[in-house]
């Protein structure tokens, strides 16, 4: 029987694991067959229906991915995760557009070195609250647009602009032959906040910095907390092992989080843990 409960434990985890593999590679429809059978093999799985009603809200379709939240708090009333997911869905429109690309920028770029990268407020975000349908993690592009910079999702979705006097200062950098990355590192209502990094400075450059004031007095650090994770992911109290891979999700103010899948020992998923699946940082 022990051994029965076991390889039941270690097939649930494996399970975990590749779920999670698909969603930090973006593969959202494989993400969402998945957990459908993991669900169905284990239906009080938390991390299950969050991951699945994650993958959900990334192809578009809010109205399932509410529903996976919502059985999230049926089975643990108190789960953040799913709780702040809700709000986030609740502030988008819920007419399902097209799936996105799911275009995730690289480890490297959130990785913040003095001068050559910066974390930056957009200004003018649309009235429509369009920004809210990107997240953590995700690639956006640098437009020059009338001797400043718009920041637009792959799929040319507007989502604001970069400050005036920053904005002309990248543009002409950019015009010389510079050549930059961003990506979005928090999202919330009101606000849209990116990271942008200098990939390559031409030669007719050299001796310009890109970011020259908005650095700390330090050389390199991670943006996002140390060590760096994935993008879009969920962190809280509890140690995360490294053979744990963590779930994709938003924290409270819209930063990359990540949760742990469930360890030998939790062949069931009670209530009172459910609220350690978080642990600050990234």
């Amino acid at each position: 029987m022990a051994l029965d409960v076991d390889s039941k434990a270690k097939k649930r985890r494996d399970k975990a694991k590749e779920a999670i593999a698909l969603a930090l590679a973006s593969r959202w429809q494989e993400a969402v067959e998945l957990n459908r059978e993991i669900i169905e093999e284990f239906p009080r799985d938390v991390e299950a229906h969050n991951r699945l009603g994650k993958a959900l809200s990334e192809l578009g379709l809010y109205k399932e991915a509410k529903a996976a939240f919502g059985r999230t708090l049926e089975i643990s009333p108190a789960n953040s995760i799913a709780r702040k997911n809700l709000r986030r869905l609740d502030q988008l429109s819920e007419d399902a557009p097209a799936p996105r690309q799911g275009s995730k920028a690289t480890l490297q770029l959130f990785i913040e070195e003095r001068g050559k990268s910066g974390s930056i407020s957009l200004t003018r975000l649309p009235p429509d609250g369009a920004h809210l349908h990107v997240a953590p993690g995700d690639a956006v592009q640098l437009r020059l647009t009338g001797g400043g910079l718009t920041v637009e999702s792959p799929e040319g979705l507007y989502l604001g602009e970069v400050e005036p006097k920053q904005g002309q200062r990248l543009a002409r950098l950019m015009e010389g032959g510079n050549r930059y990355e961003a990506a979005v590192t928090s999202v919330q209502e009101d606000s849209l906040v990116i990271m942008i990094r200098e990939t390559y400075q031409h030669s007719s450059q050299q001796g310009i910095v890109s970011f020259p004031y908005k650095q700390p007095m330090g050389g390199v650090y991670s943006y996002l907390g140390s060590p760096p994770l994935p993008a879009e992911i969920d962190l809280e109290d509890e140690e995360i092992e490294l053979d744990r891979p963590p779930i994709i999700d938003w924290d409270e103010e819209g930063e990359v989080t990540i949760a742990a899948p469930p360890s030998d020992e939790e062949e069931t998923v009670p209530s009172s843990a459910d609220d350690l699946e978080e642990q600050p940082g990234y």
